[in-house]
């Protein structure tokens, strides 16, 4: 757990700085309020099994101080097409309690209407205020609000406010899955912020929170540029923001009043619990931000109860006596499941490499007795395998250009995880060299400058890459570069691997991908 404090305008506590903010008629009452808060869960089961345990941990403890208490987030809770899992995500944030949730991108990887279906009797508010419904989406359109009033239970008022990715169409898999359903750019959504701000504070609210689902970097610029707001609780980045500095997530908007920003990276392993208090004006004048493990808490046993009433008792496959820490820029680093799911599917599926886009990896496995759920919930997207064959060009090209996501603003379109090969890139993402590993242990060595376009190697990855995505147009294959289509994703070889190794295992990362 990591907990640094700030009186803001007065003494700061911790590794935080402060801007001298004068605070008037300090005899009036103040309000005190804790926020647990999540993002990008990203349909991973077993972690909202422990995120319910540890909402009602907080929900307990806060009875005890008097202060209001809020469950706040701030989307991708939902992820991929499975529509079983969503369900089980969608049970989540209703059981919990949540008191508000904008949407993400991933929430429509099902279509906005099945969206729609699984959000519509739920008692969460829905929030999407720069989202524009086309008359015939009926369901969605009814439920999603661009603000609601939350009551705190001491008789104040909060203000929430929820906005979508203005770069909505490009996060998802195609624009049919929007259904019409189109969002607002980035200066329009800010015009529009202002104005819903504007309205709550008409109503006497001065306390407001915006849940965004924009990105850092979006949010950074909406906390120097709109006023009225004194809480974003971000998604989409992944950012995990364990502390309150200045410039870094404590802001001053226009007004001169303090922002706070903070998020709590993703997958579920993590959440933060964000303790305010306010003035009588409903400026910040003190904030707490504690963000905690996740696995640091038991899975709910009535939360695992209803996840076996939708997806099935699922059986047990084997034990994981270690697994290596998932790196914290999942999408540039060396993933240790990055490493044992290819070399599965490579061991399975009889090919001479694998390759696999990192940010198909969201989530990890504890240690103990491991399911086919668990396996399941590291990829959710349901990309079906391919067979194919990959000339040395192409590959060393697809490298290259995933090298660059070292040092490519986002980050993407992320590091290749592979199998059969090694490989160094330096600092500025360029591939310094290139191996082929045969499956007796022989290396050889790709000459990344020139590599030949007529030789070939069997390869194993999935139509997201065979398509070309992440614009990736060097790995689309043609029809007779295919070898096979397997109607199977990378859970399923992945599962047959574990249960040949006859006793426990470890996941560990052996250095394949090396950073000079």
């Amino acid at each position: 757990m990591n907990i640094i404090s700030a009186k803001i305008g007065t003494d700061i506590i911790g590794n935080t700085a402060s801007k001298s903010l004068s605070r008037k008629n300090p005899e009036k009452s103040t309000t005190k309020t804790s926020i647990f808060y999540t993002n990008d869960i990203h349909g991973q089961i077993p972690k909202m099994e422990r995120l319910f345990a540890a909402g009602l941990h907080h929900q307990i403890i806060n009875e005890n101080t008097g202060a209001d208490f809020l469950k706040l987030s701030s989307g991708d809770t939902f992820i991929g097409s499975d529509n079983k899992r969503d369900l089980v995500a969608s049970k989540y944030i209703d059981m919990a309690n949540y008191d508000a949730e904008t949407l993400g991108n991933h929430e429509f990887d099902i279509t906005a209407s099945i969206c729609g279906d699984l959000l519509k009797n739920s008692d969460t508010k829905v929030l999407g205020m720069n989202l524009n419904f086309p008359e015939n989406n009926s369901v969605l359109k009814q439920k999603v609000l661009r603000s609601c009033i939350i009551n705190g239970k001491n008789g104040e008022k909060y203000g929430i406010i929820g906005i979508q990715p203005p770069d909505l169409n490009k996060r998802i898999k195609n624009d049919s899955l929007l259904e019409g359903i189109t969002v607002d750019d980035y200066e329009q959504t800010k015009v529009e912020l202002q104005e819903e701000v504007d309205n709550l504070r008409k109503q006497g609210i001065n306390k407001i929170i915006l849940l965004s689902h924009g990105g850092n970097k979006f949010e950074k610029d909406i906390a120097a540029s709109i006023s009225g707001i004194d809480v974003i609780l971000g998604g989409h980045s992944h950012d995990l923001i364990e502390h309150i500095t200045e410039g870094e997530n404590l802001f001053y908007s226009p007004e001169g009043e303090p922002v706070i920003i903070t998020q709590a990276g993703r997958d579920g392993n993590h959440f933060g619990v964000l303790n305010l208090e306010f003035d009588e004006k409903g400026r910040i004048i003190s904030a707490q931000n504690n963000v905690s493990e996740t696995n640091l808490f038991s899975p709910n046993l009535i939360m695992s109860k209803v996840v076996d009433g939708i997806m099935g008792e699922s059986p047990v496959i084997g034990e994981l006596s270690y697994v290596d820490p998932i790196p914290r820029n999942n999408t540039i680093e060396e993933n240790p499941w990055g490493d044992f799911v290819s070399d599965a599917l490579r061991n399975q599926l009889n090919s001479d490499i694998v390759i696999i886009n990192s940010a198909k990896f969201r989530g990890s496995v504890d240690c103990g007795r491991i399911t086919e759920r668990d396996i399941k919930s590291i990829f959710p997207f349901n990309n079906t395998l391919y067979k194919v064959k990959i000339n040395e060009k192409d590959l060393v090209d697809a490298i290259k250009v995933c090298g660059k996501s070292l040092v490519n603003e986002s980050l993407k379109p992320g590091i290749l995880q592979v199998s059969g090969l090694t490989y160094s890139l330096d600092k500025q993402g360029n591939l310094v060299n290139l191996f082929y590993i045969d499956k007796q242990g022989n290396k050889s060595e790709i000459d990344i400058n020139n590599p030949n376009s007529q030789k070939y190697y069997v390869a194993i990855y999935d139509e997201f890459l065979v398509n070309g995505g992440d614009n990736l147009s060097m790995l689309k294959r043609k029809d007779d570069e295919i070898i096979e289509h397997y109607s199977f994703d990378k859970d399923l070889p992945t599962v047959n691997y574990i249960k040949t190794l006859n006793g426990p295992f470890q996941v560990k990362k052996d250095n394949r991908i090396k950073f000079l």
